[in-house]
C-alpha cells in the first residue's frame, strides 16, 4: 500500500457517534466497509442500537480473521471461500446474541435482530478477494464497479415520494411532509397510529392505490402481493420477511446472525499484480466519485444534495436529508497499491 484515504460520517447532526458504518483498515491483509442496518424498535446489544452493534460485531470478526490468515494454530480461521467467510460473520453476531441471552427472541422475530451489509477486499496471498453480502460497493481500478441495490427498497421509496408530493400538494411545508412521509414509509399504510394525518382511511385508500400502480409500472415483473405486504407493512413489519429468502422476487440478502443464501453473496477475485486501486463505500454515497480520494467522492455528494435534497426524484430514496439529519451514513475507503 502506498496512498490510503478515509472519511466516515454519520447522519445524525446532533449524535454522529450513532455512526452505524464500520471500516476495517488492515493494511497488505484487508479493508472492509460495514453499513448497519437502522435499528426498528430500540433493541440494544452491548450498549449500541441493533444495526450499530451488528456492525461492530462484523468489524471486529473480520479483523481477527484477517490477523489470523496463515497462522497454522487457527486452521478455522483460515480463508476457505466466500460461503465460509460470510457463515463465519454470522456466527460471530450469533455469538453475540448468545452472551446478551437472547437466542430464543431473536429466532422467533426478526424485528429484534441486527443487521448489517458487508464489502470486504481481502489479500490471500497473491490474489485479491471481493466479498459482499447487501448494497455496499467497491471500485477496482477505477472502472469496475460492484454494488447490489435491491429493488426491494424502490418500493419503500415510492410510497415515501408518493406521500411527500401528496402532503406537499395540500400546502404542508417540506418539513411535515417528510415526517409524515417516514410514517408511511417506516411503519406502512396498515401501521399508522390513530389521530395522525396518515391515519385517515381516505387518505390510506389513495396512498394504497397511488404507491401501488407506480410501484408496478416501475417493477413490473415483481409480483403484486409483494408490492402488496410493503406497501401495507412498511420497513418495520415487512421488510423483513424478504431477508435471506430465496422463494420471493424481492429477496434480498444480509448479515443478521443467520444464515445468508449463496446466491445473495457475491464475489469478485483479482491477481493481485493487477490491482491499482481498490475503493469501498456504504450506499450513502447515491453518486460515485469522478476520481479517486475522499474529495471527489464528497463533491459528488454536495451534487446530489444539491440536485435532490429531499430525495424523492433521481436519487429516491427511502429517507431525505432534513434540518437534523443526511439521507444516510456515508463512508468510502480509497487504497492506492
Amino acid at each position: 500500500m502506498k496512498h490510503m484515504e478515509a472519511f466516515s460520517l454519520g447522519k445524525k447532526f446532533a449524535d454522529p457517534g450513532a455512526n452505524e458504518d464500520s471500516l476495517v483498515i488492515l493494511p497488505n491483509r484487508g479493508y472492509a466497509v460495514i453499513d448497519g442496518v437502522t435499528d426498528r424498535n430500540g433493541t440494544r446489544y452491548n450498549g449500541m442500537l441493533s444495526g450499530q452493534f451488528a456492525s461492530r460485531t462484523v468489524q471486529a470478526a473480520i479483523e481477527k480473521f484477517l490477523l489470523a490468515q496463515g497462522d497454522a494454530r487457527q486452521p478455522n480461521l483460515q480463508f476457505a471461500g466466500a460461503e465460509h467467510f460470510i457463515d463465519y460473520l454470522g456466527q460471530a453476531i450469533f455469538a453475540e446474541y448468545a452472551k446478551a441471552g437472547a437466542v430464543d427472541a431473536v429466532t422467533a422475530d426478526w424485528k429484534l435482530r441486527g443487521g448489517c451489509t458487508v464489502m470486504a477486499a481481502l489479500i490471500i496471498g497473491d490474489r485479491l478477494e471481493i466479498i459482499a453480502v447487501g448494497d455496499s460497493g467497491v471500485r477496482i481500478n477505477g472502472e469496475d464497479v460492484l454494488q447490489v441495490l435491491k429493488p426491494l427498497d424502490d418500493v419503500t421509496a415510492i410510497m415515501r415520494r408518493e406521500t411527500w408530493s401528496h402532503f406537499r400538494a395540500l400546502g404542508y411545508d417540506s418539513v411535515r411532509a417528510d415526517a409524515l412521509a417516514a410514517n408511511i414509509t417506516w411503519r406502512g399504510t396498515k401501521h399508522q397510529e390513530a389521530g395522525t394525518d396518515t391515519a385517515d382511511q381516505q387518505f390510506l385508500a389513495n396512498i394504497e392505490q397511488r404507491a401501488l400502480a407506480a410501484c408496478t409500472a416501475h417493477l413490473p415483473n415483481v409480483p403484486e402481493a409483494e408490492i402488496q405486504a410493503l406497501i401495507h407493512g412498511g420497513i418495520c413489519f415487512a421488510q423483513g420477511d424478504f431477508q435471506n429468502v430465496t422463494d420471493l422476487v424481492l429477496g434480498y440478502g444480509g448479515l443478521d446472525g443467520f444464515a445468508v443464501p449463496s446466491r445473495y453473496i457475491e464475489t469478485r477475485s483479482y491477481s493481485l499484480k493487477d490491482v491499482h486501486t481498490i475503493e469501498l463505500f456504504s450506499d450513502g454515497y447515491f453518486k460515485l466519485g469522478d476520481r479517486f480520494g475522499v474529495a471527489s467522492w464528497e463533491a459528488a455528494h454536495e451534487e446530489v444534495e444539491a440536485e435532490d435534497f429531499h430525495k424523492i426524484a433521481r436519487y429516491m430514496s427511502t429517507k431525505g436529508t432534513t434540518d437534523t439529519q443526511l439521507t444516510d451514513d456515508r463512508t468510502y475507503l480509497g487504497i492506492k497499491l
